[in-house]
């Protein structure tokens, strides 16, 4: 179970004296520090649209904390013993669980899941792809609860399709339109349903009346997801027991909470020291203002990326930032299928300034570097509203001044950064130097490896998506092909480690440090796990729900 699953079925500790121990009902208030366009996870790059897969939007399958994917929408994980995969690999035969309604009271069938399919195949679709759906070759539809797929070439991230699946009634047809109402407030088949959506304040969930699953009803009766754009009174407030989780909460906000749990706030708090979370990375502009082949002025040369990988100082930024929590990865992939864990570059400033004096950025009387007449002058951008994020942000600042490199500090809100092109997205238009935020945590690396990939770059303002660098290297590109399509773990795993290489000796992304693995929750909540890969927002989260009921 999962535990963003954990949050629905056990109950309460009561405060009353005289009360049971646990009961049921109430709302459990979750604080969300980064509001989505859209709650759709299928067309959202926002990490907030996430939440929907917590309390209304289930998978197929369930990854739980170890890597090992389980059946949840599916009745049977698919496998060549079982006969659900062809012997040449190239088919997938995923078998429903009968009796599933979506939370209108429609029936959830292998047309749902055909239909999801027709969607992403769409010329100009607005769905945000996963390869595995772009090297579908067909489908057919066996009966209602079953449905095969037959991919272009072996899949061996098969269990990441159906994530999200669409409820084919819900549309006029897979030409999805950017203002269709299902976008902003999809229709799922969980525990709870979106009852309403005020913009700026709040998204409230109820109880689903038609939730399928007859043993595992919600006991909550609702949740309310208050929306806190500042991340650091969202902390404040959630120590001060004014919410029962923050959506969003960072490792640099863990020694806060730590610390209130030591003066007695009633949080739990559960780290897990063996495991890695995402890593906080600095996205580099690889070219000029969203023009591949064009050299950005200044992080295009691979001498300055490599000052700024040894000019910042990681270890100041666990400790002094921190708290402690969390650890150092220069690794593309670095938890999963050929995940390690490498060392990063060393503090050296000094080394840092030979790299750039040798490769002609002079300095100027200004303190900042300069060759051809180009000032090493980027912006620095990252997400409004953190201000831990923001502390350690100085400190990148500094570190780069005093090696000659200037950074100007312009934050933004998450939509502008991670918005599409049509909407000025910073990220799929290119209209960035650095970039800071946290991603790569996943359990099979394709999904994450192809985030920079050359095909993966918005080819235009009517393009959906986003690149993280808009660098291409076609070394790279066939390692992700290869991940992408051998189904030999030994070879998967060799491929992962020559791109982590690659990517480390490149630096089109530089790392910062790797988050722990730590969740905190409310003690009002009884009976929570978290057992999924991503804990409370994991995108295939468990749905045997223990969320437990509130008195809030």
């Amino acid at each position: 179970m999962g535990f963003a699953a954990a949050l629905v079925l056990a109950g309460c500790s009561s405060p009353a004296a005289d009360a049971p121990a646990t009961q049921t009902g109430g709302i459990a208030v979750v604080a969300l520090t980064q509001e989505p366009g859209m709650l759709s996870p299928l067309f959202s790059t926002q990490s907030g649209a996430n939440l929907t897969y917590a309390f209304a939007v289930e998978s197929l399958f369930t990854t739980l904390d170890t890597g090992e994917r389980v059946p949840n929408l599916a009745a049977e994980l698919p496998t060549k013993e079982n006969g659900l995969i062809s012997e040449d690999g190239l088919t997938v035969t995923y078998p429903l669980h009968e009796g599933i309604t979506w939370s209108d009271g429609e029936p959830f069938t292998s047309a749902d899941l055909a239909f999801t399919i027709d969607v992403t195949k769409q010329p100009d679709t607005l769905a945000i792809l996963d390869t595995e759906y772009s090297s579908i070759a067909s489908y057919e539809v066996v009966d209602p609860h079953t449905i095969a797929v037959t991919f272009m070439q072996t899949q061996p991230n098969y269990l990441n399709l159906f994530k999200q699946v669409l409820p084919k009634h819900r549309f006029d047809g897979p030409n999805i339109a950017a203002d269709d109402p299902e976008l902003r407030e999809p229709t799922g088949t969980g525990p709870f349903k979106i009852s309403e959506w005020i913009s700026g304040d709040e998204i409230t969930f109820v109880r689903n009346e038609h939730y399928w699953r007859a043993d595992q009803q919600p006991k909550l009766d609702g949740v309310t997801v208050k929306i806190n754009p500042d991340l650091t009174t969202a902390v404040n407030g959630f120590t001060r027991g004014d919410f029962d989780l923050v959506f969003g909460m960072t490792a640099g906000d863990l020694d806060e909470v730590a610390e209130a749990v030591d003066a007695g706030a009633p949080i739990v708090l559960n780290e897990k020291p063996t495991s890695t979370g995402h890593v906080e990375w600095l996205w580099l502009n690889n070219s000029e203002k969203g023009q591949l082949g064009t050299p950005h002025p200044v992080l295009g040369d691979a001498a300055v990326r490599e000052a700024i990988d040894l000019a910042i100082d990681r270890e100041g930024v666990l400790n002094d930032v921190l708290g402690g929590f969390g650890t150092l990865s220069n690794s593309l992939v670095y938890a999963g299928v050929g995940g390690e864990l490498t060392k990063t570059a060393p503090y050296d400033p000094k080394q840092a300034q030979k790299v750039l004096e040798s490769a002609g950025w002079e300095l100027g009387n200004d303190g900042v570097r300069a060759k051809d007449g180009v000032r090493a002058s980027v912006k620095f951008q990252t997400i409004s509203g953190d201000e831990v994020r923001a502390l350690y942000q100085q400190v990148i600042q500094q570190n780069l001044k005093e090696v000659g490199i200037e950074t100007i500090i312009e934050n933004v809100p998450s939509n502008l950064m991670f918005g599409d092109a049509k909407d000025g997205g910073l990220l799929s238009t290119g209209s960035y130097d650095i970039m800071m935020s946290r991603a790569g945590k996943l359990p099979d690396p394709t999904e994450w490896m192809v985030e920079f990939e050359t095909q993966s770059i918005p080819s235009g303002p009517e393009s959906a998506g986003y690149s993280y660098a808009w660098w291409s290297n076609p070394e790279y590109d066939a390692l992700v092909a290869t991940v992408a399509s051998e189904m030999d773990p030994k070879a998967r795993a060799e491929a992962v480690h020559s791109a982590n290489a690659l990517f480390a000796a490149e630096r089109p992304a530089i790392p910062i440090y790797a988050a722990p693995t730590a969740w905190a929750w409310s003690s009002n909540l009884s009976g929570v796990t978290d057992d999924a890969w991503n804990g409370p927002w994991d995108t295939t989260s468990s749905v045997n729900w223990a969320f437990a009921g509130t008195d809030k």
